[in-house]
């Protein structure tokens, strides 16, 4: 496993990858669990070579999170990303990933950009779209390995990808859950004991709604009250926003939905303690679910 901590080595590195065959790529901000290897081993499996970033993005923190709160664990992170055998795993340091005077930034706009995770974290659609853009640029992978956990991100990232022309397909792979529903999460273990178990009313909160779905329920509003009167019940759980939105553009659904549906995403975020926890199911019009 070779690490590159230096940007113009990583150039340099993928100009070598022309020759090599496909190349895969799971960008992350470190604090690797199940989820990241979830996604390392689908690249492995598809790709030739693989590669791995750990970049923390300094602009990316909203509420009261800031960088000193997140979990490092570098260390750990890179034993397990040698066990899994991964190929090139790119840490580059801040001041060269954001030198001096950097001022060329992508700024998305719209619904995606602005509503839920954009109008609760400042410059949240910016950074993500101005660092996942250098990333491209520095790796150039052919693949590029998403959890669906997101939702937001992934949209963002697609959009990104087509609006630009930028030249990767995106792979995106569901949520990896705890056994009673909980989205693997590097800042679950932040969490007390009695704030971890109050947390997964999220996902079940996802379920009910599925659930009035399933039995023939259009109406949003019907859905999100009784989404929200289920998180309610926990105390320790503050619900930021509960939606039901079309899962590329994150507009709303309309008040009465179609007896077809189209693709459909539920979202939910909340805060539990010092921490955010954001989750969601995704129904496809194809016939099936993402839980």
């Amino acid at each position: 496993m070779h690490i590159i901590y230096d940007v113009e080595e990583m150039t340099e590195t993928a100009r070598g990858w022309l020759a090599a065959g496909s190349v895969g790529f799971v960008p992350t901000v470190g604090h690797l669990h199940t989820g990241h290897v979830m996604l390392v081993q689908s690249s492995l499996l598809t790709c030739e070579l693989s590669a791995v970033s750990i970049l923390v993005n300094p602009v990316q923190f909203g509420f009261d999170e800031d960088q000193a709160h997140y979990p490092y664990s570098l260390e750990g992170d890179l034993q397990l990303l040698d066990q899994e055998q991964v190929d090139v795993v790119f840490i580059p340091r801040p001041e060269e990933f954001y030198p001096a005077g950097f001022s060329f930034q992508v700024t998305p706009s719209g619904p995606l950009a602005e509503r839920f995770e954009g109008a609760a974290r400042p410059h949240y659609a910016r950074s993500t779209a101005t660092a996942m853009t250098k990333l491209f640029q520095l790796v150039r992978p052919d693949v590029v390995f998403l959890g669906q956990k997101n939702a937001q991100q992934v949209a963002l990232i697609r959009k990104l990808v087509r609006d630009l022309n930028i030249d990767v397909s995106l792979r995106v792979l569901p949520t990896v859950r705890e056994r009673d529903g909980l989205a693997i999460s590097a800042r679950n273990h932040l969490l007390s004991p009695s704030e971890r178990q109050a947390v997964p009313i999220l996902y079940r909160a996802l379920l009910a709604g599925k659930a009035l779905i399933e039995k023939g329920e259009r109406r949003r509003a019907v859905i999100e009250k009784a989404m929200i009167a289920m998180i309610a019940t926990e105390p320790l759980v503050k619900l930021d926003y509960m939606a039901l939105c079309d899962p590329d553009t994150f507009e709303l659904m309309g008040k009465k939905m179609p007896p077809r549906l189209p693709d459909l995403l539920l979202a939910v975020a909340a805060r539990v303690g010092t921490t955010r926890q954001v989750d969601n199911i995704l129904w496809k019009s194809d016939g099936y679910w993402l839980t």
